[in-house]
């Protein structure tokens, strides 16, 4: 098999036109470089440069030896290159687990700001709750997780960054929309939608409910935010939902969110990676960027 070496000699051989040139530009002795050219020759089998004088340029089966040689260590150096990216950060692969309304309200900011500081890394989002997410990084299908908190799992690393609010969301118009806060109570009777039901923020939520006596009238259960929204805006029944969803809502005034109960309806957030020794290096960028990213998001 041929060396690396030997390519990388007989190349810059080809290209300086000397044996003693090429030792210059190598940092070799000329008698290190023709040693290493007779090695070459007879591994090849036949005489790959002609000598003359000081000056020396390929035989035949040389020119087609170096066409060769040059495609081979631009590849090599490609690599090389590559692999020193990804050891840095700069290049390789980020697989990030998270929620479909995290994945269509927050992480695109975040991910379009990530790829301008590494443009080689290429991304793969899978969309799943945070339950799902943590399957995931358990089994080593994703890198980093943006979950709800708390989590319990052994070997995980969590990075909280921040909390948001679960609001009632209501039609424009809708009666209760006159109280600036509400109560459980106000909920007995109203057609209530809930949004993603195998879901922390649905236990959380049917938990406060119930925890005051109220059994909610569901009469709609619903996997796709736009729809639950949709289904709210057209006076068919309410939801409770996270407040940095429905901004453009309140904004256009679609829709009204009050706030549910004394103190509100709170949960926290965090990223979850696995132990940092095997956590790639754009992952740790990816959770610090997005830490920072993500709190200001929920805090707007």
């Amino acid at each position: 098999m041929l060396e690396t070496k030997h390519l990388v000699i007989f190349r810059t051989i080809a290209e300086v036109g000397s044996f003693t040139r090429a030792a210059m530009r190598l940092g070799m002795s000329q008698p290190a470089i023709s040693q290493q050219i007779r090695a070459l020759e007879e591994q090849a089998g036949v005489p790959l440069l002609v000598r003359r004088g000081r000056s020396a340029r390929p035989t035949p089966a040389g020119e087609m030896l170096l066409h060769y040689a040059r495609q081979v260590l631009t590849k090599l150096g490609e690599v090389e290159r590559a692999l020193g990216e990804e050891r840095g950060g700069q290049a390789g692969l980020l697989r990030i687990g998270a929620g479909g309304a995290v994945c269509q309200h927050l992480l695109p900011g975040v991910l379009g700001e990530f790829r301008r500081r590494f443009p080689k890394v290429d991304l793969e989002i899978l969309s799943g709750h945070t339950d799902r997410t943590l399957e995931r990084l358990k089994a080593a299908e994703v890198d980093v997780g943006v979950v709800t908190l708390p989590i319990r799992a052994p070997r995980i690393r969590v990075t909280e960054i921040g909390r948001d609010e679960l609001l009632v969301v209501l039609p424009a118009g809708h009666a209760l929309a006159e109280k600036s806060r509400l109560r459980p109570p106000d909920l007995i009777g109203q057609p209530f939608i809930i949004y993603e039901r195998q879901t922390r923020a649905t236990d959380l939520i049917l938990g406060a409910l119930l925890a005051d006596g109220v059994f909610p009238r569901v009469v709609m259960e619903m996997d796709h935010l736009e729809a639950t929204k949709a289904m709210v805006a057209a006076g068919l029944g309410m939801a409770v939902l996270p407040e940095w969803t429905v901004r453009a809502e309140l904004a256009n005034e679609t829709l009204v969110a009050r706030p549910l109960g004394k103190a509100g309806l709170w949960r926290s957030w965090g990223l979850a990676m696995q132990d940092e020794l095997s956590t790639p290096v754009a992952a740790r960028a990816f959770v610090r960027m997005c830490a920072d990213w993500l709190s200001r998001a929920f805090a707007a």
